[in-house]
C-alpha cells in the first residue's frame, strides 16, 4: 500500500471513530449484551413494540435499523458500516418471556423521588416563592411522597426502597467537575461566541450544574438500580404550568395529571448510539407491556383520588399509549437508563392556585394539613392514589 492509500486508510478509520455518536457522560453502548436475547424476540413483536411504542415513525428509525425476514440489523455506531444481529424467534417456537402480571407483595419497589431538592433546588430550577410564603420544592415534596409510600407499600407485603432518602444527591460529583465538557460544549455553540464575557460565564456555569444535577444525578441513581434489580421504579414528580409572565409570577388555573411511560424516540434522539441501545434494550426486555399494565390503572387512579383532568400532549414528543387517558410514553433520561419498568407520574400543577395553598401545609417533617376536595392532604392523597393504581393491577389476573 502506498504512503497516501495508507493516510486515507488512517483517515477513514478515524472518520468512523469520530462520528461515533454519544450523549453528554455516555459510555458506548456494549452491543454484546443483547446475545442472551437472540432467538428470544419475533419479527412481528419486535416490529409492534418499535412502532406502536418507541419510535413510531419509520423515518426516525429506518436510517439505524433494518428489518429483514429472520432478523434486525441495527446499525452500531453513527457513520459506520458495523451492524449488530438480532435474530428473530422462529414462528414455529414460543417465547421465553411469560405474560406480564403484576402482585404488590413479594415485588421489589424502588421509588424514585424525583430531583435534589433542599438547598439544591434553586440550582434544579424545581424551586419558586411568592411573597414571604415557604418556597415550594419539588424534591423535598417528591421526597415526602416517597417516604410516605414506602411505609404504606411495606405494610402490604413489598420490598421497597428509595434512590434517595435525603434532599442530598446521589452522585459524587460537583457542578465543578463539569467545567472543562461545559466549556467545550460553549465552544460548539457558534450563536453564543459574540455574548459578553459575564454573560458566557454564566452560561457556562449553568451547563456545569445541568451535568451535575440532571445527568450524572440520575447516572448515579441508574447504578442503584442496575445493582438492585428492582421489578418496578416509581418515580415520583410533580408537574408545573409555565408562568404567564416570568418576571411577574402569578399562579395559574390549569390542575391536571399525566402518567409516562418510556417510548417515543424521535429521530434526532435515535441518532445517538447510547440512545439507539437503551430503546433496543427496553424492548427485548419487554418492559412496555409491563409498564402499562400498571400505566393504566395508575392513571385511573389518579382521576378517581385526585379528580383532576387527564394532560394530553400535542408535539411529537410525547406518543399516547392505549385507550386510557392520561398515559403517554416519552423518551426520558430516567425512564431510558433505569433498568426496570419505569412508570413516571406527574399529577398536580404545582403553581396553579389550588395545588399551592395544599402545598403550603407541609411542613419539614415531610407531612401536610391543608386538605383538599377529597378531604385528604396532597401528600396522603398523591400516596393513596399510588396505592389503588397499584391495588388495580394487582387484581388483573
Amino acid at each position: 500500500m502506498g504512503k497516501w492509500g495508507f493516510v486515507g486508510l488512517l483517515f477513514l478509520l478515524w472518520s468512523l471513530l469520530a462520528a461515533a455518536k454519544l450523549t453528554d457522560l455516555a459510555d458506548p453502548p456494549d452491543w454484546s449484551r443483547l446475545d442472551s436475547f437472540q432467538k428470544s424476540i419475533s419479527k412481528q413483536e419486535f416490529l409492534r413494540q418499535l412502532n406502536e411504542v418507541y419510535c413510531p415513525r419509520k423515518s426516525w428509525w429506518s436510517p439505524w435499523i433494518e428489518i429483514e425476514e429472520n432478523r434486525a440489523r441495527i446499525r452500531k455506531k453513527a457513520g459506520s458500516d458495523d451492524w449488530y444481529d438480532l435474530q428473530f424467534l422462529e414462528s414455529n417456537e414460543s417465547s421465553n418471556f411469560s405474560n406480564s402480571r403484576f402482585q404488590i407483595s413479594g415485588s421489589k419497589i424502588l421509588i424514585d423521588p424525583g430531583h435534589i431538592g433542599g438547598e439544591f433546588s434553586e440550582m434544579e430550577g424545581r424551586h419558586f416563592v411568592l411573597g414571604d410564603d415557604e418556597p415550594v420544592k419539588e424534591g423535598d415534596l417528591a421526597l415526602s411522597v416517597a417516604l410516605k409510600l414506602k411505609s404504606e407499600l411495606q405494610k402490604k407485603g413489598a420490598i421497597v426502597s428509595l434512590s434517595r432518602e435525603q434532599n442530598q444527591p446521589v452522585t459524587q460529583k460537583c457542578p465543578q467537575d463539569f467545567k472543562e465538557l461545559a466549556e467545550t460544549w460553549f465552544s460548539r455553540m457558534e450563536w453564543l461566541q459574540k455574548l459578553p464575557e459575564e454573560e458566557r460565564s454564566k452560561r457556562i456555569q449553568k451547563r456545569q450544574e445541568l451535568y451535575f444535577y440532571r445527568v450524572s444525578e440520575i447516572m448515579a441513581r441508574s447504578e442503584i438500580i442496575r445493582k438492585s434489580q428492582p421489578d418496578l421504579v416509581l418515580c415520583i414528580h410533580l408537574n408545573a404550568a409555565p408562568w404567564p409572565d416570568p418576571d411577574n409570577k402569578s399562579l395559574v388555573t390549569r390542575n391536571d395529571y399525566h402518567v409516562l411511560v418510556n417510548g417515543c424516540y424521535m429521530g434526532g434522539e435515535v441518532a445517538y448510539d447510547n440512545q439507539r441501545f437503551e430503546m433496543i434494550w427496553r424492548l427485548v426486555n419487554r418492559w412496555a407491556d409491563k409498564e402499562r399494565l400498571i400505566a393504566e390503572p395508575m392513571s385511573q387512579a389518579f382521576s378517581k383520588e385526585t379528580g383532576l383532568p387527564a394532560f394530553a400532549y400535542k408535539g411529537p414528543n410525547a406518543l399516547k399509549i392505549g385507550e386510557v387517558e392520561g398515559v403517554w410514553a416519552r423518551n426520558l433520561l430516567a425512564n431510558r437508563i433505569y433498568e426496570a419498568p419505569v412508570v413516571f407520574l406527574e399529577p398536580y400543577i404545582a403553581n396553579s392556585g389550588e395545588v399551592y395553598q395544599r402545598i403550603q401545609g407541609v411542613n419539614s417533617d415531610y407531612h401536610d394539613t391543608n386538605e383538599g376536595q377529597s378531604g385528604k392532604s396532597i401528600v396522603q392523597e398523591y400516596v393513596d392514589a399510588v396505592l389503588l393504581g397499584l391495588e388495580q393491577a394487582d387484581s388483573q389476573k
